[in-house]
Formats: C-alpha cells, sequence, structure tokens
C-alpha cells in the first residue's frame, strides 16, 4: 500500500485580508500523478507554494 505524502485539511490562506484558498482538503499517495487545473487567479501556484513549504497557511 502506498503511503500519505501530502495532506492538507482545512487549510486557509488570505492575502491582503483577501481569500486565496478556502477550506482545502487535499491527499495525496506516494505514485500517484496528479494534474491541478483551474482559472487564471483560482490559487493554483498558491497551494503548489503551500505543499513545498514556501508559504504558510492561514488556518490548516
Amino acid at each position: 500500500m502506498d503511503r500519505e505524502i501530502v495532506s492538507l485539511k482545512n487549510l486557509y490562506v488570505y492575502f491582503n485580508n483577501t481569500v486565496s484558498l478556502e477550506d482545502i482538503n487535499l491527499s495525496i499517495k506516494q505514485n500517484t500523478f496528479l494534474g491541478i487545473i483551474g482559472p487564471n487567479g483560482g490559487g493554483k501556484t498558491t497551494l503548489l507554494r503551500v505543499i513545498l513549504g514556501l508559504i504558510k497557511p492561514d488556518r490548516g
């Protein structure tokens, strides 16, 4: 069984009192391929930066 390598629960990120990510829950297991798609300004890059530890979430 593959182990969980990323786990986000009830994640929130704010920039200047504006919600960038709201109530995000994500679980990624080892040996899994994942694509993140969405509109411009949808929070894709912010999510990846949180996963990489470049941005500290405000909650979660």
